[in-house]
């Protein structure tokens, strides 16, 4: 089922990007005895990490807070087990020492404050005496995290939405979805077809921050580029099997010479019958870009229709149906799959709009151009600020982040 808001609130706040609604979501569910969601989500977080605790002028309240947690674990253990006794209360020493807590980092020990000892007026406080600084010395205060999971959602054509790793496995079987682990620990997620099931429109959608690889149930590969969806149905028809996209995707399709596969992105129509491709559906450009690795493919509008061989790229305008090609690096053009931004003398705007697919970023301010432009290779990171970090080596930029608004300036 989906995740509710304080599940999404709690997981920002781990990420290190909750705002002050989250804060707030988060301290009323505290004040209800009945929520028992945060709760638990707390306390699987306390399996999850093993660091030092802090040592600070709180240190006396978190005393107290983790002798409150091991109490409380003591007794979510001896329920697991089956165990009715009353759980003994460990001693002060004997808390400090408990090997049944994990410490948490400074930020979560101050929400685990708030909600076992109801301090929620202490959080306005804290949070800004203990936030962490893990950003370069142009990004101070704050940092902008990928997700470290995949929060990928289905949306079905009856109204339900599943959250692909939260819901349970027999749900997702009966819709026909099962995800897999591979052995590098990568997911896939894999559609069938439900015998005796309607044939219904899916619409996956692949999160901000992360690449979805799926597995359609004609066995064609796709891998869903960042806050991109690919609706689909869960059973092609005899004649063809036809997808719709928004965003970017790299398709590796299963070659079926009497069942071509058609794409839909905006106005344009891609054809092909067994082809390694990808497309981006750029809204600001109001263009769909195909870049064809192997094979061929037939990419038409209203007014144009055009033959791609392996190299190309086609560049179809929503406007006028004009269809435009050229031959392009592939590798630069699907770098993204690899992990990669690929710069091609691109000024600061263009570099920006890109990290934006990727982080959760709100706003960004420039508020100085200089004539640097950007060409070459760029590792993606897992801290915005890392990678800001390695851009600020090869420019005259400085960047500094705020929340999640990015103020660009010119460097000294």
């Amino acid at each position: 089922m989906p995740k509710s808001d304080i599940q999404i609130a709690f997981d920002r706040y781990l990420a290190g990007h909750s705002t002050r609604e989250d804060l707030q979501i988060i301290l009323d569910s505290l004040q209800r005895e009945e929520d028992e969601t945060l709760k638990q989500r707390i306390l699987q977080e306390l399996t999850t990490e093993e660091i030092s605790p802090p040592q600070n002028k709180h240190q006396e309240l978190l005393d107290r807070v983790l002798l409150n947690l091991n109490m409380k674990r003591a007794e979510e253990l001896s329920l697991r087990e089956g165990d009715e006794r009353e759980p003994e209360k460990p001693t002060r020493a004997e808390g400090l020492k408990s090997n049944i807590i994990k410490f948490l980092n400074p930020k979560k020990w101050f929400l685990v404050a708030a909600c076992f000892l109801g301090l929620c007026f202490i959080i306005p406080v804290l949070w800004n005496s203990t936030a962490t600084d893990t950003s370069t010395p142009s990004a101070k205060k704050y940092d902008i995290s990928l997700p470290s999971t995949n929060a990928a959602t289905i949306l079905f054509e009856d109204g339900e939405v599943l959250s692909l790793l939260d819901a349970d496995s027999a749900v997702l079987r009966s819709r026909g979805i099962e995800v897999l682990k591979t052995a590098n620990k990568e997911l896939q997620f894999k559609i069938s077809a439900v015998s005796n099931a309607p044939n219904l429109k899916q619409t996956f959608r692949s999160p901000k921050g992360v690449v979805s690889h799926i597995i359609l149930s004609d066995g064609t590969h796709v891998l869903l580029n960042s806050a991109s969806q690919l609706s689909y149905s869960n059973a092609f028809t005899q004649a063809e099997r036809r997808v719709s996209l928004k965003g970017e995707a790299y398709f590796q399709v299963s070659h079926n010479k009497k069942r071509p596969f058609i794409v839909n992105a905006n106005e344009t129509q891609i054809n092909v019958l067994g082809t390694s491709f990808n497309v981006v559906t750029d809204e600001k450009k109001q263009q769909v870009v195909t870049t064809l690795e192997e094979g061929s493919v037939l990419v038409k509008t209203k007014q144009q229709e055009m033959h791609m061989t392996p190299g190309m790229q086609s560049a179809s305008h929503l406007n006028d149906g004009k269809i435009d090609t050229a031959h392009v690096n592939i590798a630069n053009e699907m770098a993204w799959k690899e992990g990669l931004f690929k710069f091609a003398d691109e000024d600061i705007y263009t570099v920006m709009e890109k990290l934006q697919t990727w982080y959760d970023i709100e706003e960004i301010e420039i508020t100085d151009k200089t004539t640097d432009r950007f060409s070459g290779t760029v590792k993606r990171t897992r801290q915005l600020s890392e990678l800001f970090q390695n851009l600020e080596k090869i420019s005259n930029y400085k960047f500094q982040i705020k929340d999640r608004r990015i103020i660009v300036s010119k460097g000294t």
